[in-house]
């Protein structure tokens, strides 16, 4: 396989200038990037690895900084680089049929070859890893998206450090990192290489783009001065790969066993279900970890602007929403959330679900719910009267009288408690009686919890049946008495408190015990 053409070497050292033009540097990662105080008075809380990269976690004056360490070179190493990105850039041929990859270590082997032969020592290891980062991945933020502990990455603009979420030290808040970008045209780069990975255009004519990046992580950024004084601007989502289970709520203490018994019990007889909070505050989380209780023959039908749900049953339908970008005379068909809830009703779905409710499609979500269709979505708010009065006004506009089609509120938040890290809880669960004008909603509350004791009432499946109107109506439907009705509370709530005593809390662990209760209980 002939991948390279021959050149001289004036043509060569043409090249090399060509590189530099472009602004292809090799920028390596270390602890000088940020003040020696850091390190000399703060102290270090984590350490660990991502691929080759050393990543630690300091704190000093109350502040978080996450520090990545990258290989060391020498100077061999950096004129092997350069030589191999001047190779890939100008020489190497792509034919049909040929993974960049692959193209990518011919070069290197190449590049080793002719190091070799002039009695030179290349770090092959750091090579290759510096040569992935910068012709296939994220250049100088790659170590950040492949962090799987950072939840979200951002950066407000030119010289302003890149920071980050971290799980682990949430309680930190934002992490200042050793990655900054003191020349706009170097944070332009990113931002325009992040926007052609998630297939988007962004220049100063389309200063504002969306998107969904290869690994399903959501990108929102700006670019240049048009629409920030600070300049080029982004925020990326992480998406988790493994998401988290029912069984993982339950053992953060967001929610409780009986809890997701109850939401289970609903859920399966087509019960529907918004869960209402802040940005961050676990809404998609808990929803995918609802949905995957449901039965597993259902066809479920899942409507998202950014495709974010994962679910383990063999009738789910993905469906996600596509936004006009225009170029010139052309013109793409938009699909919006209106359009995928009215599709999702001429499929004969057993459950669908919104992943984010904010415009019109509410009404037609809603027409579902009239239908018999079960029901889920996320709603932005804070409070059962935040959720009625954005839905009952422009540009929702949702009759008043639609809302007693809502089974359960559920209320979730970020919250930090004195004295430990902050933590996501479902705060109250509400189940909606009556509605009527203006805006005036009845509603009872079933669960709710204790910030002094960090626990979820009521304990008792007895007491949830008490307070639950739509469960006892659901024991009607069943044929199911009282006593029948707490068994399958304790029932489900048995099965799930095991599971997270046996620490099986992996998404297929969950999933097969589930199919399991189904086929014990109904033969499917």
């Amino acid at each position: 396989m002939k991948l390279f053409s021959r050149e001289g070497k004036g043509a060569r050292r043409r090249r090399l200038e060509l590189l530099e033009s472009l602004g292809i540097s090799l920028v390596r990662l270390g602890r000088e990037n940020l003040p020696r105080e850091v390190f000399e008075e703060g102290r270090k809380l984590l350490e660990y690895s991502v691929g080759s990269v050393k990543v630690e976690i300091w704190e000093y004056e109350g502040r978080g900084h996450y520090v990545a360490i990258e290989p060391e070179l020498t100077e061999d190493d950096i004129d092997a680089y350069y030589e191999a990105m001047e190779l890939l850039y100008f020489s190497a041929r792509m034919k049909p049929g040929i993974e960049p990859s692959d193209v990518l270590e011919e070069v290197i082997e190449t590049v080793a070859r002719r190091f070799s032969k002039k009695k030179k020592r290349v770090n092959l290891d750091a090579l290759k890893y510096y040569l992935y980062r910068d012709a296939l991945g994220y250049k100088v933020i790659d170590v950040v998206i492949r962090d799987p502990r950072i939840e979200d990455i951002t950066v407000e603009g030119v010289g302003k450090p890149l920071r980050v979420f971290h799980r682990d030290v949430s309680y930190l808040d934002w992490l200042v990192t050793n990655i900054v970008f003191n020349r706009a045209e170097d944070l332009d780069a990113i931002a325009t290489l992040l926007a052609h990975k998630a297939k988007r255009h962004v220049s100063t004519a389309f200063p504002i783009a969306e998107g969904t990046l290869p690994e399903k992580h959501r990108l929102a950024l700006t670019f240049s001065y048009e629409v920030s004084p600070f300049g080029t601007g982004f925020t990326i989502r992480k998406f988790r790969e493994e998401p988290l289970t029912v069984a993982h709520l339950i053992k953060f203490g967001s929610i409780s066993p009986l809890m997701a018994a109850y939401w289970w019990i609903l859920l399966e007889f087509k019960g529907s279900v918004f869960i209402v909070g802040a940005m961050a505050s676990g809404k998609t989380t808990l929803l995918n970890a609802l949905l995957s209780m449901l039965p597993p023959n259902w066809k479920i039908v899942t409507i998202e602007d950014t495709p974010e749900l994962r679910l383990p049953h063999t009738g789910w339908r993905p469906l996600v929403a596509r936004h006009i970008y225009t170029f010139g005379e052309a013109r793409i068909a938009e699909v919006t959330l209106f359009d995928l809830v009215k599709l999702a009703l001429r499929e004969r779905a057993d459950f669908i679900a919104v992943g984010e409710i904010r415009g019109e499609e509410a009404y037609v979500f809603m027409q579902a719910l009239a239908t018999g269709h079960g029901g889920a979505c996320t709603f932005h708010g804070d409070s059962v009267e935040s959720m009625v009065a954005r839905l009952t006004t422009p540009p929702i506009n949702v009759p008043i009288g639609f809302l007693p089609l809502i089974s359960n509120v559920i209320i979730t938040r970020y919250i930090r408690i004195p004295g430990r890290k902050p933590v996501r809880r479902v705060v109250q669960v509400h189940e909606i009686l009556d509605a009527r004008e203006p805006r005036e909603v009845e509603y009872t509350t079933v669960f709710r919890w204790s910030i002094e004791e960090d626990k979820h009432y009521p304990q008792s499946a007895e007491e949830v049946v008490k307070r639950s109107q739509k469960i006892r109506k659901i024991a009607e439907l069943a044929g199911w008495d009282e006593t029948t009705l707490v068994r399958e509370l304790e029932e489900r709530a048995s099965l799930l408190s095991r599971l997270v005593m046996e620490n099986r809390l992996r998404y297929d662990e969950v999933a097969h015990e589930i199919q399991l209760f189904y086929k014990r209980k109904w033969g499917f």
